[in-house]
Protein backbone atom coordinates (compact mmCIF):
# COMPACT_ATOMS: atom_id res chain seq x y z
CA UNK A 1 0.00 0.00 0.00
CA UNK A 2 1.31 3.09 -1.02
CA UNK A 3 2.04 5.90 1.80
CA UNK A 4 3.09 8.85 1.04
CA UNK A 5 4.49 11.29 3.77
CA UNK A 6 4.53 14.72 5.18
CA UNK A 7 8.53 13.90 6.12
CA UNK A 8 9.38 13.15 2.42
CA UNK A 9 9.72 17.00 2.17
CA UNK A 10 11.27 18.05 5.19
CA UNK A 11 14.31 18.07 3.53
CA UNK A 12 17.21 20.87 4.16
CA UNK A 13 18.53 22.79 1.76
CA UNK A 14 22.14 21.18 1.05
CA UNK A 15 25.03 21.89 -1.60
CA UNK A 16 24.18 18.06 -2.60
CA UNK A 17 20.61 17.72 -2.54
CA UNK A 18 18.25 20.79 -3.14
CA UNK A 19 14.52 20.78 -2.25
CA UNK A 20 13.32 20.45 -6.06
CA UNK A 21 15.57 17.37 -6.46
CA UNK A 22 14.12 16.17 -3.23
CA UNK A 23 10.81 16.61 -4.92
CA UNK A 24 11.72 15.32 -8.31
CA UNK A 25 12.99 11.79 -6.22
CA UNK A 26 9.67 11.75 -4.82
CA UNK A 27 7.80 11.90 -7.93
CA UNK A 28 9.93 9.21 -9.77
CA UNK A 29 9.78 6.96 -6.91
CA UNK A 30 5.54 7.75 -6.98
CA UNK A 31 5.64 7.68 -10.57
CA UNK A 32 7.99 4.78 -11.52
CA UNK A 33 7.10 2.83 -8.46
CA UNK A 34 4.05 3.04 -6.89
CA UNK A 35 1.93 3.52 -9.97
CA UNK A 36 3.33 0.32 -11.35
CA UNK A 37 2.79 -1.37 -7.55
CA UNK A 38 -1.23 0.21 -7.83
CA UNK A 39 -1.55 -1.28 -11.38
CA UNK A 40 0.76 -4.28 -11.16
CA UNK A 41 -0.74 -7.04 -12.78
CA UNK A 42 -0.89 -4.97 -15.95
CA UNK A 43 2.67 -4.03 -15.59
CA UNK A 44 3.91 -6.86 -15.08
CA UNK A 45 2.48 -8.00 -18.17
CA UNK A 46 3.26 -5.43 -20.28
CA UNK A 47 6.94 -5.87 -18.54
CA UNK A 48 6.93 -9.50 -20.10
CA UNK A 49 5.73 -8.32 -23.28
CA UNK A 50 8.17 -5.71 -24.46
CA UNK A 51 10.74 -8.27 -22.83
CA UNK A 52 9.88 -10.96 -25.48
CA UNK A 53 9.98 -8.08 -28.09
CA UNK A 54 13.26 -6.97 -27.01
CA UNK A 55 14.39 -10.43 -27.17
CA UNK A 56 13.54 -10.62 -30.54
CA UNK A 57 13.97 -7.47 -31.79
CA UNK A 58 17.67 -7.93 -30.99
CA UNK A 59 18.19 -11.20 -31.39
CA UNK A 60 19.41 -11.80 -27.71
CA UNK A 61 20.91 -15.34 -27.15
CA UNK A 62 20.75 -15.31 -23.77
CA UNK A 63 24.22 -14.00 -23.19
CA UNK A 64 24.50 -10.83 -23.77
CA UNK A 65 25.88 -7.40 -21.39
CA UNK A 66 22.84 -4.34 -21.38
CA UNK A 67 22.88 -1.35 -20.45
CA UNK A 68 19.44 -0.16 -19.40
CA UNK A 69 19.62 3.66 -19.24
CA UNK A 70 16.54 5.68 -17.22
CA UNK A 71 16.02 2.09 -15.82
CA UNK A 72 13.38 3.35 -13.44
CA UNK A 73 12.10 1.25 -10.90
CA UNK A 74 14.21 -1.57 -12.73
CA UNK A 75 11.18 -3.20 -14.65
CA UNK A 76 12.94 -4.42 -17.63
CA UNK A 77 16.49 -4.98 -15.79
CA UNK A 78 15.07 -7.71 -13.79
CA UNK A 79 12.65 -9.05 -16.06
CA UNK A 80 15.67 -9.52 -18.69
CA UNK A 81 17.82 -10.67 -15.74
CA UNK A 82 15.38 -13.09 -15.19
CA UNK A 83 15.58 -14.64 -18.60
CA UNK A 84 20.08 -14.68 -18.05
CA UNK A 85 21.31 -11.76 -19.17
CA UNK A 86 23.82 -9.72 -17.49
CA UNK A 87 22.37 -6.66 -16.65
CA UNK A 88 23.10 -2.95 -15.46
CA UNK A 89 20.37 -0.22 -14.72
CA UNK A 90 21.27 3.38 -14.40
CA UNK A 91 19.13 5.95 -13.36
CA UNK A 92 19.47 9.79 -11.20
CA UNK A 93 16.93 8.47 -8.82
CA UNK A 94 18.03 6.96 -5.75
CA UNK A 95 14.93 5.91 -4.42
CA UNK A 96 13.46 4.26 -7.14
CA UNK A 97 16.58 2.69 -7.78
CA UNK A 98 16.80 1.16 -3.85
CA UNK A 99 12.81 -0.17 -4.54
CA UNK A 100 14.92 -1.77 -8.10
CA UNK A 101 17.72 -3.67 -5.99
CA UNK A 102 14.67 -4.96 -3.57
CA UNK A 103 12.65 -6.31 -6.41
CA UNK A 104 16.18 -8.60 -7.59
CA UNK A 105 17.39 -9.41 -4.52
CA UNK A 106 13.15 -10.99 -4.12
CA UNK A 107 14.03 -13.16 -6.94
CA UNK A 108 17.48 -14.04 -6.10
CA UNK A 109 18.60 -12.07 -9.06
CA UNK A 110 21.98 -10.36 -10.17
CA UNK A 111 21.75 -7.34 -11.27
CA UNK A 112 23.93 -3.80 -11.08
CA UNK A 113 21.98 -0.51 -10.41
CA UNK A 114 24.09 2.15 -10.13
CA UNK A 115 23.05 5.53 -9.46
CA UNK A 116 24.72 7.94 -12.64
CA UNK A 117 23.49 10.42 -14.97
CA UNK A 118 23.16 9.21 -18.69
CA UNK A 119 24.01 12.55 -20.23
CA UNK A 120 27.94 11.34 -18.29
CA UNK A 121 28.57 8.41 -19.22
CA UNK A 122 32.40 6.50 -18.42
CA UNK A 123 31.81 3.30 -20.47
CA UNK A 124 34.03 2.60 -23.16
CA UNK A 125 32.81 -0.29 -25.74
CA UNK A 126 31.56 -2.15 -22.70
CA UNK A 127 27.79 -3.31 -23.82
CA UNK A 128 26.65 -5.49 -26.73
CA UNK A 129 22.79 -3.91 -25.99
CA UNK A 130 21.66 -0.18 -24.58
CA UNK A 131 17.92 0.37 -23.96
CA UNK A 132 16.46 3.48 -23.56
CA UNK A 133 13.26 3.09 -23.69
CA UNK A 134 9.67 5.24 -22.89
CA UNK A 135 11.10 8.60 -24.77
CA UNK A 136 13.48 8.67 -21.41
CA UNK A 137 16.38 10.53 -24.35
CA UNK A 138 14.01 13.60 -25.54
CA UNK A 139 14.38 15.23 -21.39
CA UNK A 140 17.08 17.40 -22.87
CA UNK A 141 17.57 20.06 -24.97
CA UNK A 142 19.11 19.02 -28.27
CA UNK A 143 22.90 19.16 -27.94
CA UNK A 144 22.30 17.70 -24.32
CA UNK A 145 20.56 14.63 -26.41
CA UNK A 146 23.21 14.32 -28.86
CA UNK A 147 25.29 13.70 -25.80
CA UNK A 148 23.62 11.11 -24.66
CA UNK A 149 23.42 9.14 -27.94
CA UNK A 150 27.08 9.69 -28.15
CA UNK A 151 27.99 8.43 -24.60
CA UNK A 152 25.45 5.25 -25.40
CA UNK A 153 27.68 4.93 -28.68
CA UNK A 154 30.60 4.85 -26.93
CA UNK A 155 29.18 2.42 -24.52
CA UNK A 156 28.52 -0.36 -26.93
CA UNK A 157 30.73 -3.00 -28.00
CA UNK A 158 31.99 -3.06 -31.59
CA UNK A 159 28.83 -4.61 -33.47
CA UNK A 160 26.45 -3.78 -30.39
CA UNK A 161 23.12 -2.55 -30.25
CA UNK A 162 21.32 0.50 -29.32
CA UNK A 163 17.21 0.01 -28.97
CA UNK A 164 15.68 3.63 -28.57
CA UNK A 165 11.87 3.75 -28.34
CA UNK A 166 10.61 7.17 -28.70
CA UNK A 167 7.39 8.76 -29.63
CA UNK A 168 6.28 9.66 -32.75
CA UNK A 169 5.43 13.60 -33.14
CA UNK A 170 3.59 12.51 -36.36
CA UNK A 171 1.05 10.91 -34.62
CA UNK A 172 0.72 13.03 -31.02
CA UNK A 173 -2.69 13.89 -31.47
CA UNK A 174 -3.33 9.97 -31.14
CA UNK A 175 -1.13 9.21 -28.68
CA UNK A 176 -2.61 12.04 -26.38
CA UNK A 177 -5.69 11.08 -26.87
CA UNK A 178 -4.64 7.14 -25.38
CA UNK A 179 -2.42 8.58 -23.09
CA UNK A 180 -3.98 8.56 -19.61
CA UNK A 181 -5.15 12.00 -18.27
CA UNK A 182 -7.21 13.34 -16.35
CA UNK A 183 -7.25 11.94 -12.68
CA UNK A 184 -6.68 8.34 -12.29
CA UNK A 185 -5.73 6.82 -8.15
CA UNK A 186 -2.25 5.49 -6.92
CA UNK A 187 -2.56 4.46 -3.08
CA UNK A 188 -5.02 6.03 -1.24
CA UNK A 189 -4.55 9.01 -3.65
CA UNK A 190 -5.13 10.81 -6.97
CA UNK A 191 -2.95 11.83 -9.70
CA UNK A 192 -4.15 14.44 -12.26
CA UNK A 193 -2.00 14.65 -15.08
CA UNK A 194 -2.26 17.03 -17.80
CA UNK A 195 -0.12 16.76 -21.45
CA UNK A 196 -0.22 19.41 -23.90
CA UNK A 197 2.36 19.46 -26.96
CA UNK A 198 4.04 22.71 -28.18
CA UNK A 199 4.87 22.54 -32.25
CA UNK A 200 7.07 25.23 -31.78
CA UNK A 201 9.59 23.02 -29.55
CA UNK A 202 8.43 19.69 -31.06
CA UNK A 203 8.27 18.89 -27.38
CA UNK A 204 5.51 17.24 -25.07
CA UNK A 205 4.87 19.11 -21.84
CA UNK A 206 3.43 17.17 -19.13
CA UNK A 207 2.53 18.42 -15.29
CA UNK A 208 1.10 16.28 -12.74
CA UNK A 209 -0.44 16.83 -9.12
CA UNK A 210 -0.91 14.47 -6.44
CA UNK A 211 -3.75 14.75 -4.04
CA UNK A 212 -4.13 12.50 -0.81
CA UNK A 213 -7.12 13.88 1.43
CA UNK A 214 -6.21 11.70 4.20
CA UNK A 215 -2.68 12.87 4.66
CA UNK A 216 -3.10 16.34 3.73
CA UNK A 217 -1.32 16.38 0.62
CA UNK A 218 -1.13 18.32 -2.46
CA UNK A 219 1.66 18.10 -4.19
CA UNK A 220 2.73 19.84 -7.72
CA UNK A 221 5.07 18.30 -9.89
CA UNK A 222 7.95 20.58 -11.01
CA UNK A 223 6.70 19.62 -14.96
CA UNK A 224 8.63 17.56 -17.94
CA UNK A 225 9.41 18.71 -21.41
CA UNK A 226 9.89 16.03 -23.73
CA UNK A 227 11.22 16.81 -26.91
CA UNK A 228 10.09 14.77 -29.62
CA UNK A 229 11.86 13.61 -32.90
CA UNK A 230 10.93 12.35 -36.06
CA UNK A 231 12.08 9.94 -37.78
CA UNK A 232 14.67 11.44 -39.84
CA UNK A 233 16.12 13.44 -37.14
CA UNK A 234 16.47 10.36 -34.98
CA UNK A 235 18.44 8.62 -38.14
CA UNK A 236 20.58 11.91 -38.44
CA UNK A 237 21.06 12.01 -34.55
CA UNK A 238 21.83 8.20 -34.58
CA UNK A 239 24.58 9.04 -37.26
CA UNK A 240 25.91 11.71 -36.12
CA UNK A 241 27.20 9.26 -32.98
CA UNK A 242 28.47 7.16 -34.95
CA UNK A 243 25.53 4.35 -34.90
CA UNK A 244 23.58 2.91 -38.02
CA UNK A 245 19.66 2.20 -37.85
CA UNK A 246 18.68 -1.25 -38.79
CA UNK A 247 15.35 -1.40 -38.26
CA UNK A 248 12.49 0.96 -37.30
CA UNK A 249 9.02 -0.87 -35.43
CA UNK A 250 5.87 0.78 -34.67
CA UNK A 251 5.71 -0.34 -31.39
CA UNK A 252 7.61 -2.28 -28.75
CA UNK A 253 5.06 -5.69 -28.91
CA UNK A 254 5.08 -8.85 -30.56
CA UNK A 255 4.23 -9.68 -33.89
CA UNK A 256 6.38 -6.69 -34.99
CA UNK A 257 4.20 -3.93 -35.77
CA UNK A 258 5.60 -1.98 -38.84
CA UNK A 259 6.53 1.41 -38.49
CA UNK A 260 3.71 3.54 -40.57
CA UNK A 261 2.21 6.56 -40.43
CA UNK A 262 -0.89 5.50 -37.78
CA UNK A 263 2.45 4.28 -35.34
CA UNK A 264 2.40 5.62 -31.89
CA UNK A 265 5.50 5.25 -31.54
CA UNK A 266 8.82 4.68 -33.47
CA UNK A 267 10.94 1.67 -31.73
CA UNK A 268 14.33 2.26 -33.78
CA UNK A 269 17.47 -0.70 -33.80
CA UNK A 270 20.87 0.45 -34.63
CA UNK A 271 24.08 -0.80 -34.72
CA UNK A 272 28.37 0.46 -33.68
CA UNK A 273 29.53 -0.77 -36.91
CA UNK A 274 32.92 -2.18 -35.79
CA UNK A 275 35.86 -0.23 -37.54
CA UNK A 276 36.35 -1.43 -40.80
CA UNK A 277 39.75 -3.29 -41.90
CA UNK A 278 42.82 -1.60 -43.18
Amino acid sequence: MLNVRHSTFNIQHSTFNTMSEAIRDWWEELLQVHEFAHYRDYAEDLTRREADFLAEALSLRGVETILDLACGGGRHSIELAGRGLTVVGLDAAAPVLAHARARAAERDLSVSFVQGDMRALTYEARFDVVLIMNSSLGFFDDATNKAVLAGAARALAPGGRLLLQCINPYQIEAYLREFRSGWYQIGAGYVLRDARFEPREAALHIGYRYLDAAQSLDVAHPGDRIRLYGFPELAALLAEAGLRPLSVFGDAVLPPVPFGEQSLWQVVVAVRDPPASP
